[in-house]
């Protein structure tokens, strides 16, 4: 008789110690499969992160995902009176443009001298400047950097130095 309490307190004991392994196993499992939750960016971010570039001259960083050739580095320049100038590598250009929604930007003409430089950095400009006339969404690149994308290409700003 003296068997049973011994048998029945090792069964407690078996017991307790399997639920507490099923309980532990169950949230490790749990902390597994949820990923861990991303910060939430802060108001201040977001607006320093939609916030267009005004008076801030941006170098052309890359033409539908190429590195510019020129040698002298195309930059342009966007005013708080809607108006783009800049240099596209060959020719100084300048330009109105609207926004008029939080992502959506257009250009009137294109206006500058059309002056021969030759070869891959005539090419190269007229890429930049049938992107940026053919653009109708920009986005941020980077802190202040920005992308048009449109019908006619993609071009990519960045600050210049």
């Amino acid at each position: 008789m003296q068997n049973r309490p011994i048998r029945y307190a090792a069964l407690v004991a078996a017991t307790a110690g399997l639920a507490s392994l099923v309980f532990v196993d169950a949230a490790e499992a749990q902390r597994r499969r949820e990923p861990p939750r991303p910060r939430q960016p802060t108001r201040a971010e977001i607006m320093l992160y939609q916030r267009f570039p005004v008076g801030t001259r941006l170098a052309v960083v890359s033409i539908n995902g190429r590195r510019p050739s020129a040698t002298d580095r195309p930059a342009f320049t966007f005013t708080s009176g809607f108006r783009m100038t800049g240099f596209g590598g060959c020719n100084p250009v300048n330009a109105d443009y609207r926004r008029a929604g939080p992502s959506d930007i257009r250009f009137g003409p294109l206006n500058f001298i059309e002056r021969r430089c030759g070869g891959e950095i005539d090419r190269q400009e007229r890429a930049i400047f049938w992107a940026i006339q053919g653009a109708r969404a920009w986005r941020p690149h980077g802190l202040r950097g920005m992308t048009f994308t449109g019908v006619r290409g993609t071009v990519t700003f960045e600050p210049a130095f």
